[in-house]
């Protein structure tokens, strides 16, 4: 997991925490299971009373007494296991009410989100600690916990089945143990691969279109096929080792019958005890060692419910930092950036050093340069989507990392480099999936408005309501970034950050963009324009100039563009100054 969060000392675990109140449902459950023994008791007793009463009597109505009570215990029985059973099912359905929504918020948080193939297994982290305390594990765990009352029976039928009994359970225990350390190592190796082939495969099918043009089909089949190979590979070394010591551990559980029978016999000859009682001892002894063996035998179970819930609360702890804030008003004022010093995260490559500039409310600053001059990295900071190593970023008089992520979401707008839009309605997207019935539809329409891109709604399908994403209506290139224009400015938000919005539009889009940053400046709302097309610099009252992630130049439009050659000499730059166009010499 390239983040890592640490908790200091003996922490309480948050994962425990959202749960406690389900504990006396838990003690309920146990206590309840107190009675199945005694209830599992009425086979056993009821074989016993049929030898010594019925057998030898031949009395049908003792027969029949005995068999109702019978039949009678073991409904009871039954219904109480089906009934535990339904209590733990609903108690998965309150794990899952209570953990699903706060881990997966927990998961997109900054400083919580884990990077790589870490997320999509915490991803499943939920669902792990759900199904084990709500599955059949925790009742046998109950169940094995009154197992030393079998065991006690087993003593006072004859203490050599007592001791057999421990003996029975020792090995199986020490077997488990043994077999699972022998197939750790191939087991997680096996993991780490089947995980590198499915992240390769996801890979090329995201892209499988460009790929197949390319001709690259056959060559990625190859080496996914090799990396699903090792991954079969240590599954069978795991396997070969795991089938030694398994066919060890199956004979033993199932020699315990006549392992049983056959020392209850010795003991009949010696006249210890009755025939009929070595039969009914093997009942008591499988009651005793059955849930037992089903903890052992799954204790790997444990251990995956273990790491989940461990990696469960480092992410909740990590995003509790992280959202643990007071509330602070809208931002308002200039933004001011000082001294900043940024990595990518994970990463010790500095990509911005010692950044510095200042930016008035309502006004655009462009930020312009060369590729891999930390355009985009300054652009990602500047809404919190990275942290600095060092340095402030100010919107008025608080510092950015000061407010809480959600109240200052919706004064922030920001359009990335590569725009994804989520599986749903057009609407659902701009109005950021904050739309309730018309609640909110005056908003989305003056988003769309201000953005510019009613034509294009009016030339989809369905208009708004045109459903995109996967195997849903596609939008080129272009038309995702003139609704990723509308999602930013939904809101009249007070701060816009645009990271090469203009990369895949025409000249008509490109109007539309400038016509946009000019409204937003009207408004008051602070705009921060990262491109590489120069035209789109008329629209800025002052240019940063990046360069290897530090600052060359920053001040007003005009300055900069005479004072850059290479900006000074871009063809079609028009500088707008409130009265009039010019041409840039």
């Amino acid at each position: 997991m390239a983040h890592e969060s640490k908790m200091p000392g003996r922490q309480p675990s948050p994962v425990f925490n959202t749960l406690r109140s389900l504990t006396p449902a838990y003690v309920s459950l146990f206590l309840f299971s107190f009675f199945t023994p005694f209830l599992y008791l009425s086979g056993p007793i009821f074989g016993e009373q049929i030898s010594d009463r019925v057998v030898l009597s031949r009395n049908l109505t003792s027969l029949w007494v005995l068999a109702g009570v019978a039949f009678f215990l073991v409904g009871v029985y039954s219904l109480l296991d089906f009934l535990r059973g339904k209590a733990l099912r609903r108690l998965g359905v309150v794990i899952d009410q209570r953990l699903a929504r706060l881990g997966f918020d927990a998961l997109q948080r900054e400083g919580a989100n884990p990077r790589g193939s870490a997320s999509s297994v915490i991803l499943a982290d939920v669902n792990t600690v759900r199904d084990f305390l709500s599955g059949p594990i925790i009742g046998a765990t109950f169940d094995a916990i009154w197992s030393p009352l079998f065991i006690a029976v087993m003593f006072v039928i004859h203490p050599v089945f007592g001791y057999l009994t421990l003996a029975m359970i020792a090995l199986t225990a020490c077997l488990t143990v043994a077999n699972q350390y022998l197939v750790r190592a191939d087991s997680q190796n096996h993991q780490v691969s089947a995980l590198k082939a499915s992240e390769f495969g996801l890979s090329v099918t995201r892209s499988a279109d460009t790929l197949r043009i390319l001709g690259m089909i056959p060559v990625l089949t190859g080496r996914w096929y090799g990396l699903h190979q090792t991954a079969l590979g240590w599954e069978a070394a795991a396997t070969r080792r795991a089938d030694r010591i398994g066919a060890v551990i199956k004979f033993f559980r199932n020699a315990q019958m006549p392992i049983v029978y056959t020392t209850g016999t010795l003991l009949y000859l010696a006249n210890e005890l009755g025939m009929a009682t070595a039969f009914i001892s093997v009942m008591i002894m499988m009651r005793a060692t059955g849930p037992i063996d089903a903890v052992i035998g799954n204790w790997r179970q444990f251990a995956n419910f273990a790491a989940a819930r461990r990696r469960l609360d480092e992410l909740l702890v990590a995003s509790s930092l992280a959202t643990a804030k007071i509330s602070l008003p809208a931002p308002r004022g200039a933004l001011t950036v000082s001294r900043l010093f940024a990595t990518a995260p994970g990463a010790d490559k500095v990509l911005l050093n010692d950044v510095t500039f200042s930016v008035g409310q309502g006004r655009v600053l462009g930020v312009v340069g060369p590729s891999g001059a930390g355009k985009s990295c300054l652009a990602r900071i500047l809404v919190g989507i990275w942290r600095p190593v060092r340095g402030t970023i100010a919107l008025g008089d608080h510092e950015l990392a000061h407010w809480n992520e959600d109240e200052l979401g919706p004064h922030l707008g920001y359009m990335p480099q590569d725009v994804e839009l989520l599986p749903g309605t057009l609407a659902e997207n701009i109005a950021r999936f904050q739309l309730n019935g018309t609640e909110g539809s005056e908003e989305l329409i003056a988003a769309a408005d201000l953005a510019g891109i009613q034509d294009l709604i009016k030339a989809l399908p369905d208009g708004y309501n045109t459903v995109v994403g996967p195997g849903k209506h596609v939008l080129s290139g272009g038309q995702r970034q003139r609704v990723a224009l509308a999602r930013a400015v939904y809101g009249s938000p007070r701060f816009v950050v645009l990271d090469e919005p203009n990369s895949n539009l025409d000249a008509a889009g490109e109007q539309a963009l400038s016509a946009t940053v000019l409204r937003l400046k009207e408004m008051g709302t602070t705009v921060v324009l990262v491109t590489h097309k120069m035209n789109l610099l008329s629209c800025c009252d002052e240019v940063l100039v990046l360069n290897a992630g530090t600052v060359q130049a920053f001040g007003s439009r005009d300055q900069i563009v005479n004072r850059v050659p290479r900006l000074r000499s871009a063809p079609q730059l028009t500088l707008v100054d409130g009265q009039g166009d010019k041409r840039a010499s």
